[in-house]
Parts: structure tokens; sequence; C-alpha cells
């Protein structure tokens, strides 16, 4: 059986013979999944193969006799809320997320608006090797536009907050991304009482303004708007929005760890419980959620893991150290509106945006990646753990313990890649690691590539 998910949906590079014969066909199989007669919401971020890969899965689900909901450009947490307040049965969202532009995905939602848990998925990938047949011309679902839901979403975030006070009026800068952050996150700043600038704000499929990675390197433009503003902080979401980086009032990148942080700092002020976190997570996160009296869960990388173990153990916060937060009480999945807001809320009440980072416990945590051939992922971790003498932990991946420091060796779900993730107090020690590791795994990728 062909493995088809990854750590968060399924990503690749469309060409032209997979517009049509892959997406029909998977569609096809969701539309099996999911059962004769069902409803299944579906929507896409700005990638210019989206309607066309879109029309692909619509048709296969209605082949199998379901019946669709379009809602047209959303972001990822719009199709989960949308699932959730119109009682449909699932939901499908096409999108890459922060994979750049010649990519594209497919991420499917359950019932109740988490992502699908992987043994769910593993029943979609059954159908889609076995093949499935079309219902009859009298079954055939049928589909209907919906794009209220937007509006929906955006009340349903602002439900949850108060407006600022006039004394306590912020400007925030957000870099849509060119995706639907665009559309939705500036309207939902504003109505918060924000002033609000935008740039990458205009959907466009070939991401003109930046790569749709909200890492540093990608938000140069972010930051110097920040300063050039005297803007209270920026906010950048990822291709689909479902995630959040930031910029303080100096123009600092705030690393996603750190982010995280002071949201558990924040949340565990006014409700002590447990915040869910996955293996590759920062020790700022981890110290402050102790200090602050929390308690710790450990899961594998995927928000859809973390967000099912929140709801499992009534986690009270929880995310990943890539801008993707969830907070449960809003809903079981990373939303970036969401985290805007959050952080709108927290620096009104606590201060500024660079005080409330140097307040957090100092560590340094780099990553590098390392090209990898898919086929060569499951054998590469059992090579490289016979040149590695101390003791390791496979929650997922490898992960290196030390006293000072860090490492976890881990294939990504998501791209032909390898990750590598080190930490440490001393920068010098984290550059170091990040070299020596990284050379074992090119060293063993050229003994195991043919």
């Amino acid at each position: 059986m062909k493995r088809l998910f990854g750590t968060n949906g399924i990503r690749w590079k469309p060409d032209r013979s997979e517009y049509f014969n892959f997406p029909i066909k998977l569609g096809l199989a969701l539309g099996h999944y999911f059962g004769k007669g069902k409803c299944v919401c579906i929507g896409m971020d700005a990638r210019t193969t989206g309607p066309i890969i879109k029309a692909g899965v619509a048709s296969g689900i209605m082949a199998a006799g379901c019946n669709v909901i379009d809602l047209g450009i959303v972001a990822t947490p719009t199709v989960q809320f949308a699932v959730r307040d119109l009682e449909t049965d699932g939901g499908v969202v096409i999108s890459a997320s922060h994979n750049p532009p010649e990519f594209n995905g497919i991420k499917c939602i359950a019932s109740d608006g988490t992502e699908l848990a992987r043994q769910e998925e593993e029943k979609i990938e059954r159908l889609f090797s076995e093949g499935v047949g079309c219902a009859n011309w009298q079954e055939v679902g049928k589909c209907v536009s919906d794009h209220s839901v937007i509006a929906g979403h955006i009340d349903y975030i602002l439900s949850q907050f108060q407006a600022l006070p006039e004394d306590k009026k912020l400007t925030v800068i957000v870099d849509g991304s060119n995706g639907p952050g665009g559309l939705l996150t500036p309207k939902i700043l504003s109505r918060l009482g924000c002033r609000v600038i935008t740039i990458n704000a205009q959907p466009d499929g070939l991401f003109p303004g930046r790569l749709p990675e909200p890492v540093e390197e990608h938000l140069g433009d972010l930051k110097d708007a920040v300063v050039d503003a005297g803007a209270d902080f920026g906010v950048a979401h990822d291709g689909d929005a479902d995630r959040a980086a930031f910029i303080d009032e100096k123009g600092r990148y705030v690393t996603g760890d750190k982010s995280l942080a002071i949201f558990a700092k924040h949340i565990l002020s006014k409700e002590k419980g447990t915040v869910v976190v996955p293996v590759n997570t920062s020790k700022v996160v981890i110290d402050t959620v102790k200090e602050m009296g929390g308690a710790v869960k450990i899961t594998p990388v995927g928000s859809p893991l973390i967000a099912r173990k929140i709801a499992e153990i009534g986690g009270v916060f929880g995310g990943e150290g890539n801008g993707g937060a969830i907070f449960p009480k809003h809903m079981f999945c990373r939303d970036g509106m969401m985290s805007a807001c959050q952080m709108v809320q927290i620096v009104a009440e606590k201060g500024s945006l660079s005080q409330l980072v140097d307040r957090l416990p100092r560590y340094t945590l780099k990553r590098t990646r390392v090209a990898c051939p898919e086929k060569l992922k499951p054998m590469l971790l059992q090579e490289m753990k016979k040149h590695i003498s101390a003791e390791t932990s496979d929650i997922d991946g490898l992960k290196i313990v030390d006293d000072d420091w860090w490492v976890l060796l881990r294939a990504s779900g998501t791209e032909p890649i390898f990750r590598i993730t080190a930490e440490a107090k001393d920068e010098g020690l984290v550059d170091s690691k990040l070299a020596e590791f990284r050379k074992l795994t090119e060293d063993v990728i050229q003994v195991l590539s043919p």
C-alpha cells in the first residue's frame, strides 16, 4: 500500500500529468471513505494549481456519491471551523501550507474539525491503492458554494476577545503571505481595535512578495515596515494561515518557540494544566511551563498528533515551534488569526513584545536540513544510530540529550529532506553540534546512495 500522507497531509509538485488523474482518484477514495450521501467542505489557498486540483478532488468526491460545499479561497482553520459549524461529515483543504509555490497539497479534516488521525489516513490510502468505483448516475453528489463561513470564522474569533480600550490600541503590521491570511487577519485586528497596516495582502499563487514560509530570512520587508511605522509588532502568516510568526517593535524576529512560551505563560497565569508540545520543542517552552506550575506532555512532530493529544488529556494549550499554536477553547487546530489576536491581548495587557521575549529563559536553537531521497529515509536513522554512542530517544526520529545540549535527527514528513535541530545555551556549542551531525548525515546518505 502506497503511503500518501506525511506529517501534515499530502504534499507534492503537481506536473501536467497529475493535474487531473491523481486528484480525481484521491477524491474518489475520499468520497468512499466519508460515505455515500455524506457532505464534505472543500477549500483552498491561493496557489495557482489550487483551482484545478480542487476541481479534481471535488469531482472524485461527487463521483463517489458525496455532496460538496465549496468554500473558495480560505484559510485552513476556516475550513476546520466550517466543518464543525456547518456540522458536515468532513473537509478537504487544497494547500501546501509553507511549501514553495510549485508545491501543492491536500489535508483531510474529520467531522470534529481536527485533521484526520494516521489510522484514518491509512484507510484512505488503502482505498486509493485498491481502487474504488463510481456511484451510478442517479446517486452522484452535488456541489454548492458557500463563502459566508469567512465571516462566521471572523465573528467566532472576535467573540473570544474584548475590543481594546482607546488608551491600549496597538498598531500591527500584517504580512498575509499573498494567501488567505491577508483576507482575514486585517479585518479581525481592525475590529479588535488595532490600527492595521498590510503587506502581501493580495492573494496570489505566485507569491510575489515572499516565499510562503514565515521564517526570518523571508521577513525582511516586515521587519522594516514595523520599525518604519513605529508599530507595536508585526505578524506574518504562511500560505494557508494556520501559522503566525511575529516581529517585535524593535524589528527583531521572534522564534516560534518564544511565541509559544509567551502564549503558554499567559494561559497558565489564568488556568493551570498541561501543555502539549512535540519532541523538537525548545527548552524555553519547557522551562516556562514548569516555572508557571504547568505540566508538559511530549508528542511526535505533527500538529494533528498534538491537537488530538490536547483533546485526549484535556490540555490547556499546545503547539509547535514553527508558529503553529493550538488554543483548545477555540478549536483543536492551529489558527494563525487566533494567534494574532492572542498576541494583541497579551501585549496590550503585559507590555511590549520585546520585553515579553527578553523575560524568557535564554537558549540558542538552530535548525538545518540535508537533501535526502525519500527511498533512503526508512534506513537512514538506523544506519546513523550505529555511529552514535550516547543514549537516544526515539519518540520521533532520533534525539540525543546531553547535560548541556540536545540534537534531534528526523526525516521530514512533507519534503525530501532530513531535518537536524540542535539547542544549547552556548551558541558556539549549537553550531558545533549542527556541523557534526550534518556531516554524519551527509556521510551516511552518501554510503546508502546507489
